[in-house]
C-alpha cells in the first residue's frame, strides 16, 4: 500500500471525484423520498439531518483546516486543506437520517444508557440505513458520536458504507473532530472497489 503524502491537488482531486461518484450512485439508487415525506415535520427519530445541515453552515463559514486521507483499492492520497465542500463531505451522514414517514415503524429503539440511542432495522425491512447509533453530550444534548451502516443492493449494484463521526462541545459550541467512511462498491460489470476516507479537523 502506498502511504506517500501527495501534495498534487490534481491527483487528489481524481480520488475525490471517484469517491463522490461512488457516493452519488449510492444516493441515487437509495433515494425514495416523496414530496409528502420532504414536507413532513414529524420526527419519529433523532433529527440527524437537521443537526448535520446546521453544522455544514458553520463549517462553511469557519473553514477549519482538515487533514484528509482517501484510499481506493489500496492506493492512498493525503492532503491538508481549508477548502472543503462540506455538503459533499457530510452527505452520507445526512442520508443516515431515518426521519421519513414511511420509516416510522421500521426501526427498533434501544437506549443502552441515558446518553446513547440505537436504531436498528427490524426484521423483514429492507431500507438503506441498517443501523444508527448516536451518543449525546450530557450538557448540550448534541451528538458527540454518530455511527451508521448503510447498504444498497440490486441486480446491478452492491454497496456498503460504515460511517462514523466524532465531535466535542467546548464553551457551549459543537466542534467536528473526526469523520471516516469505509466500505465498498460493486457494479455487475466491474471489480469490487474498497474505499476508505478519514479526516481530522484541526482546531
Amino acid at each position: 500500500m502506498n502511504n506517500k503524502v501527495i501534495n498534487s491537488s490534481s491527483k487528489f482531486s481524481f480520488f475525490t471525484q471517484i469517491l463522490y461518484l461512488f457516493c452519488g450512485i449510492f444516493l441515487f439508487l437509495t433515494s425514495c423520498d416523496s414530496a409528502q415525506e420532504k414536507q413532513s415535520k414529524v420526527m419519529t427519530y433523532y433529527d440527524l439531518k437537521g443537526f448535520i445541515e446546521s453544522q455544514i453552515s458553520v463549517l462553511n463559514k469557519e473553514k477549519p483546516e482538515v487533514v484528509k486521507t482517501m484510499s481506493v483499492s489500496g492506493k492512498n492520497e493525503t492532503r491538508t486543506s481549508r477548502e472543503m465542500d462540506w455538503k459533499k463531505e457530510l452527505e452520507l451522514f445526512i442520508q443516515a437520517d431515518i426521519n421519513k414517514p414511511a420509516y416510522s415503524k421500521s426501526y427498533s429503539i434501544t437506549k443502552p444508557d441515558s446518553l446513547t440511542i440505537v436504531y436498528a432495522l427490524t426484521t423483514g425491512e429492507s431500507l438503506p440505513v441498517r443501523y444508527l447509533k448516536i451518543e449525546m453530550d450530557k450538557t448540550s444534548g448534541t451528538p458527540v458520536l454518530v455511527q451508521a451502516l448503510l447498504r444498497a443492493e440490486n441486480k446491478l449494484y452492491q454497496s456498503e458504507k460504515n460511517i462514523e463521526m466524532h465531535g466535542s462541545v467546548k464553551g457551549g459550541l459543537w466542534y467536528l473532530k473526526t469523520y471516516k467512511i469505509t466500505g465498498y462498491q460493486k457494479l455487475a460489470t466491474m471489480d469490487k472497489k474498497v474505499f476508505y476516507v478519514s479526516a481530522h479537523v484541526q482546531r
